[in-house]
């Protein structure tokens, strides 16, 4: 069963109370040369543990001379923990120790401020002066999350007592001017903000399922309602292109993240890859556009790295621990420069990046078109793998959120591949296999066919438009129904007692 909507404030404490249960040793990792590493592992390099006793990495922010990270303590009083990680060596120190503190968000300005949420506070660390300073506070309100826009000024998203109000607030350090600006849609639980390239600031609304955007310092706050038929749950993040594509993160609906397009108001969701150990909550959190146009987003429970190209509409997701039975915990992940994308994982309490240079020997092909399929069947699908590793690729084939099992319903849309595919200097054909349930809502959607070898995972999305069974199926299933269902009344005829039979109560 899925959890309300109005969420957001309380995921923090939900899993950081399960920390010490899922936290594991760190995975080794390869050699970069700009940077310390610490053993052999393809992509994935994680910075040298601090020593002291410190907090669980929980938010970061990379600059060009260091990257900026906020822990969380996972354990009562709350205590925060601000350190800075130097890309010379890859170690670390701590810069600010606060207590009762829980840093949801921070981000570092180009004079060396370190702003961070203090609970209602905005603050910040000043590392030329190396003091603390707070500037100000939103009483009975909660900070949740913090943008710079190009003239460095600080947006912040302002939750209300209980929630049920929400506002964005502008603060312009060089002056100390700032301003309001309230969201209309009451239980909005805003939450995640960015700053487009047109200066226009969207944010994430977890409660109303919606998008908000400001497009000047005058104007009021402008919501956009996805349709119905995504069934999103909880909008988290968002992060705005060159084109002024809005791509947002679902947290709360376990496995996708999508893109509205404003020009066209369109609305597109695409699930994650498949995992190869099953799991159906990778809860898709943080989420920013890097230099060259393309999407990153970390993958919370599945522990992975999201990178995905609209230019191609390939999903390359990197393994933070390759182990099924560690769970890193990536809740942040943002690009930084030299094309590295920095990420926590809580779980482990470690700080890395992916190295986005390095070219991923795997690529994936699926249908160029639409692939109908009728309610109760089947429907082949060829995909084109083309790998030269030195392991095995496998293939499978995951859903949106609406379409995957549950404990409430079957699943309407599932599918399967071969596994173990070897490496060949050419490219090799794979058939791929989706079926549609008989409770299969009929229309459009994507699911992704997924190549994994070892620590790297390739997708591609297939739009798959479910229609109605035409008359020959349906008398077939009807007829397949029929026969089954008089085998299993033949099968279950029950035996005469020698027993009262029992009253019978609901349960």
């Amino acid at each position: 069963m899925r959890l309300l909507y109005a969420i957001a404030p309380i995921l923090i404490l939900i899993f950081l109370s399960q920390l010490a249960f899922y936290a594991a040793s760190p995975t080794n990792v390869a050699h970069q040369p700009d940077i310390v590493q610490f053993g052999p592992q393809t992509y994935v390099t994680f910075m040298q543990k601090p020593l002291d006793p410190s907090p669980s990495p929980w938010v970061l922010y990379p600059t060009d001379n260091a990257v900026w990270v906020a822990g969380i303590s996972s354990v009562a009083p709350a205590t925060s923990q601000i350190r800075e990680y130097f890309l010379v060596n890859g170690t670390s120190k701590p810069v600010v120790n606060l207590a009762n503190v829980t840093i949801s968000s921070l981000v570092a300005d180009t004079r060396g401020r370190v702003w961070f949420t203090d609970n209602s506070t905005l603050a910040y660390y000043d590392s030329q002066r190396l003091t603390v300073n707070k500037t100000i506070t939103f009483p009975n309100q909660s900070l949740q999350y913090l943008a710079l826009d190009h003239q460095e000024r600080i947006w912040m998203t302002v939750l209300g007592s209980g929630g049920a109000s929400s506002s964005l607030v502008m603060l312009d350090p060089s002056d100390g001017l700032n301003r309001t600006y309230p969201v209309r849609t009451s239980n909005a639980f805003i939450q995640g903000v960015t700053i487009a390239p047109d200066n226009t600031i969207w944010f994430a609304e977890a409660g109303s399922r919606k998008l908000g955007r400001l497009a000047c310092d005058s104007c009021s706050i402008t919501e956009f309602s996805p349709p119905s038929s995504l069934n999103l749950a909880a909008l988290t993040q968002v992060a705005v292109d060159n084109s002024g594509n809005v791509w947002f993160t679902d947290h709360e609906g376990d496995n996708q993240f999508g893109v509205f397009n404003l020009q066209t108001n369109v609305w597109k969701t695409f699930p994650i890859g498949y995992c190869p150990d099953a799991c159906v909550s990778g809860l898709p959190n943080a989420i920013f556009v890097d230099t060259r146009n393309e999407i990153w987003f970390s993958e919370h429970i599945a522990g992975r790295i999201g990178h995905y190209d609209p230019s191609s509409n390939v999903l390359t997701e990197y393994f933070v621990s390759p182990t099924p039975t560690t769970f890193p915990l990536v809740w942040w992940a943002r690009p930084g420069p030299n094309n590295l994308v920095w990420f926590v994982a809580n779980g482990l309490g470690e700080v890395g990046y992916v190295n986005a240079s390095l070219p991923v020997p795997l690529t994936l092909a699926g249908p160029a078109g639409d692939v109908v399929i009728q309610k109760g069947s089947s429907k082949s699908i060829p995909a084109s793998v083309s790998f030269q590793g030195p392991g095995t690729v496998s293939l499978g084939v995951f859903p949106l959120t609406q379409d995957q099992p549950s404990s409430n319903s079957p699943a309407q849309l599932y599918g399967s591949g071969p596994s173990d595919i070897g490496p060949s200097n050419s490219p090799q054909t794979a058939t791929i296999t989706v079926s549609a349930s008989w409770s299969a809502i009929p229309g459009a959607r994507y699911v992704a066919i997924t190549a994994t070898e070892n620590n790297v995972a390739v997708s591609v999305h297939v739009r798959v438009v479910v229609v109605e069974a035409s008359a020959p199926v349906v008398a077939l299933g009807f007829s397949s129904a029929i026969v089954l269902g008089g085998f299993a009344v033949y099968l279950r005829r029950p035996r005469k007692s020698r027993l009262q039979p029992a009253k019978r109560t609901r349960k």
